[in-house]
């Protein structure tokens, strides 16, 4: 682990529902409230890193958040919104493709 070099907030996609009557599911356009979720290292790679998943698909990111525990990330999952501003002010936002659970930190990837 390096140093903080920047926050993250993130916000997840509203759930729709089931309409009683249809049956069918309606809403879910919109996102929930934006959570600050503090500092963290946030890690960029140009060009883009890439990985080969278990079902043999090539997957690529640009970003890997780093954040310390007692963080424990149960509400970010894959699709998860995720805003980041770096130290220099820079922000840029991105889709979590990828999530893992470390004994001394939470990773983000994006």
């Amino acid at each position: 682990m390096g140093r903080w070099n920047g926050t993250f907030k993130y916000r997840n996609q509203a759930d729709p529902e089931r309409d009683p009557q249809t049956g069918f599911y309606v809403g879910g356009e919109g996102s929930e409230e934006w959570v600050d979720a503090g500092m963290c290292q946030i890690d960029k790679y140009a060009p883009a890193k890439q990985y080969v998943g278990t079902d043999g698909q090539t997957h690529s990111y640009t970003y890997s958040l780093f954040v310390m525990k007692p963080f424990k990330g149960d509400q970010i999952t894959i699709g998860t919104e995720v805003e980041i501003t770096l130290e220099d002010g820079t922000v840029d936002q991105f889709t979590v493709i990828g999530t893992e659970n470390q004994r001394r930190y939470f990773e983000i990837w994006g």
